[in-house]
C-alpha cells in the first residue's frame, strides 16, 4: 500500500502548474524524480522516477490513479516558479499537498507538502523533494 501511495503522491506533487511557467520549458520527454520522506517512519521509501511527455499545449503531468480525483485549489506563478494547492479525493482518503517548482531550461527543481488523511488511520505527512531534467523529444506514437 505504502508504494501505491507513493506513487500517487509523486504524480499528485505535479498536479497544479500554470502555463505561464511552462512557456520557458522545452516541450518534449522529461524525467521526474521524487524522494519521499514520510513523518515518523525510521525507513524511508526509495527515490521515484517517472517519465512523461510535457509540451506548452498538455503542461501537467497526468495522475495514473483512476481513484483519486484531484482538483486545484490556488496557485500563483512568479518568473519561473510555481507555488500551489492542491486537493485530491479518493476511496482511500483526502490528499492536500502545498508545493513549489522551479523550471531553469533544461531541469526543475521543487518540494512538496502532503497530508494524506485515510479513513480509519492516522494522518500521514510527507515532504517531498523533486528533480526533474528535459530528456528529448517525445517518443511517436
Amino acid at each position: 500500500m505504502w508504494k501505491r501511495i507513493i506513487m500517487v503522491v509523486a504524480v499528485f506533487s505535479f498536479v497544479a502548474f500554470s502555463w505561464e511557467a511552462y512557456a520557458q520549458l522545452k516541450d518534449g520527454l522529461w524525467e521526474i524524480t521524487t524522494q519521499v520522506e514520510i513523518k515518523g517512519m525510521k525507513q524511508q521509501m526509495p527515490p521515484n522516477t517517472i517519465r512523461q511527455c510535457i509540451t506548452k499545449s498538455d503542461p501537467v503531468p497526468k495522475n495514473q490513479d483512476k481513484n483519486f480525483d484531484c482538483k486545484t485549489i490556488s496557485q500563483n506563478v512568479s518568473g519561473n516558479t510555481i507555488n500551489y494547492a492542491v486537493e485530491c479525493k479518493g476511496n482511500q482518503g483526502v490528499m492536500t499537498a502545498t508545493g513549489q517548482s522551479t523550471y531553469t531550461g533544461s531541469t526543475m527543481s521543487g518540494s512538496t507538502q502532503t497530508r494524506f488523511i485515510m479513513k480509519g488511520q492516522p494522518e500521514v505527512q510527507m515532504a517531498n523533494r523533486l528533480t526533474g531534467k528535459y530528456l528529448g523529444a517525445c517518443p511517436k506514437k
